[in-house]
């Protein structure tokens, strides 16, 4: 019975903490505290159950994001599947810390076990068509200084230091305490470090702009330039618009651009071009050049029946992406390797997920050093620097006119990649190498998951076992129900060789 009481009252505690620590709006210091209850009384529970609370409490936690999915997105039930793998993900690392805590090996729980999470969480945004949409690293995207350190490792490191302190909390060991002091402190030091570099001196003045209705653009846009913007982005899918008649729209929006002198980037699907329909984007330029052209990557599963682009579009050092490219990191990624000094991204939100979806996009220009104008009609729109500082900000159909300064500061991410979550499945394997390796040789000292000597405790079955990994067979010790005869230390057979 207590061992159901503990049990669920973890779980309850985990799910209320991550239901609003996580999902579209969040509370980032509870995040941190969500893993810890769960992962504090997996060790004192049996397998079966330690299983299910992990499991319970986060699929409780995960909750809040059904009636987006259902709603908002128009999912049908069965895409709640994926709620169920990510609890399933974090059943697995609670599993793993356990094993590590009751064989006696609580250093390497508290490092393996956020290891494997963060390596899990890579492996999902690899294999996903959302990419590294369901990350929890967004939860810190305003953060500071945190939030730099995916300048260093992507967002792999946010999701290995959200699971780091509660894994070190619930060892109840001293080294890892000292570790997790060391980690917390250099990760600042970072990250202040490198809000601290200056940021190029020539601005230039960006009007982000959102409608009710496309037809009201022409004037937005001059009245834009009339106030000083030198580029003007509206968002995407403004229109749908036939590939025949494609040339006698464009010049409409290309008269726009030359008559005010603007960079002017618009949204719009391209309808039976070639026999297929994009999601594409255009900047017109002020001299009536060609206009740079970019179709959408990563479509929506469902959603988007269109068909997706397959190269990158940069005028000058300026790239365009549109909406859910932001949430796949490497293709952001593959623009700051071309020494990409801006990103201008068209982009529609699903009104509730404006604020997730801008703060994805805030993680992508600190891991390479881009700043970033997001356009999220029915959502946010948002100018953010190369650090990820929100410098404009507001909410769908409004105009919104900032400053952002062009320019590249190169990080470790652009260059080395998703290196991070490569070396935390390296030590997430090294840990089960461990586990097996070390697991049949060494048994838990009874008390050890209480702080209490082993002496301490009573023999046999007045001691308990609730752990359920005993070695309660012998005719001696502890572990065989009564005292040893020679002085009873309270050890495992195994663990005197």
């Amino acid at each position: 019975m207590r061992s159901v009481f503990k049990a669920s009252a973890a779980a309850i505690t985990t799910g209320a903490l991550l239901y609003f620590g996580s999902g579209l709006h969040t509370l980032p210091a509870l995040t941190w505290l969500a893993p810890l209850p769960v992962l504090f009384v997996a060790p004192r529970l049996k397998p079966g159950w330690a299983a299910l609370t992990a499991f319970a409490g986060w699929l409780l936690g995960l909750s809040n994001l059904i009636r987006y999915l259902l709603q908002d997105l128009e999912l049908p039930v069965p895409a709640l599947a994926f709620l169920v793998l990510l609890a399933g993900v974090f059943t697995l690392t609670v599993l793993f810390f356990r094993a590590l805590m009751v064989r006696g090996h609580p250093v390497v729980a508290a490092f393996a076990a956020p290891a494997l999470w963060a390596a899990l969480d890579y492996v999902i945004a690899v294999v996903s068509p959302h990419g590294a949409f369901t990350s929890l690293a967004y939860t810190q995207a305003e953060v500071t200084p945190v939030n730099q350190i995916v300048s260093l490792t992507g967002v792999w490191g946010l999701s290995f230091l959200l699971l780091f302190p509660a894994a070190v909390v619930a060892t109840r060991r001293l080294i890892p305490v000292l570790a997790l002091v060391v980690v917390a402190a250099s990760t600042c030091l970072y990250g202040a470090l490198r809000l601290a570099n200056p940021t190029p001196d020539q601005a230039v003045k960006i009007a982000v702009l959102s409608a009710e209705s496309p037809d009201r653009y022409p004037a937005m846009i001059t009245d834009a330039a009339r106030a000083g913007a030198q580029v003007v982005l509206l968002p995407e899918k403004i229109v749908d618009v036939d590939a025949k008649e494609l040339p006698a729209w464009s010049r409409t929006y290309q008269t726009l651009a030359s008559s005010n002198k603007i960079e002017l980037v618009v949204g719009l699907t391209v309808l039976n071009e070639a026999g297929h329909d994009y999601n594409r984007a255009l900047m017109f330029h002020p001299d009536a050049s060609a206009p740079t052209s970019y179709d959408k990557h990563h479509l929506i599963p469902g959603i988007e029946p269109l068909t997706p682009g397959d190269h990158l579009a940069m005028y000058e050092t300026w790239g365009l992406l549109i909406c859910k490219d932001l949430d796949f990191p490497a293709l952001s990624r593959e623009y700051a390797k071309m020494d990409t000094g801006l990103l201008l991204v068209p982009a529609l939100d699903f009104v509730n997920d404006g604020w997730l979806h801008s703060r994805m996009a805030l993680l992508r220009g600190i891991e390479n050093g881009i700043p970033i104008a997001r356009d999220g009609d029915q959502g946010r729109l948002t100018l953010t620097d190369a650090h990820g500082r929100i410098v404009a900000e507001s909410t769908a159909p409004t105009v919104l006119i900032g400053e952002l300064r062009p320019g590249i500061d190169k990080t470790l991410y652009t260059a080395w990649g998703d290196w991070f979550a490569w070396l935390c499945g390296l030590v997430a394997l090294a840990g089960m190498v461990w586990l097996r390796w070390r697991g049949r040789r060494e048994s838990i000292r009874h008390g050890q998951l209480w702080g209490l000597p082993a002496a301490d405790l009573p023999a046999g079955d007045v001691a308990g076992d609730p752990a359920g990994d005993h070695d309660r067979p012998g005719p001696v010790g502890v572990a065989g129900g009564r005292e040893a005869a020679g002085g009873g230390d309270g050890v495992h057979r195994s663990e005197r060789g």
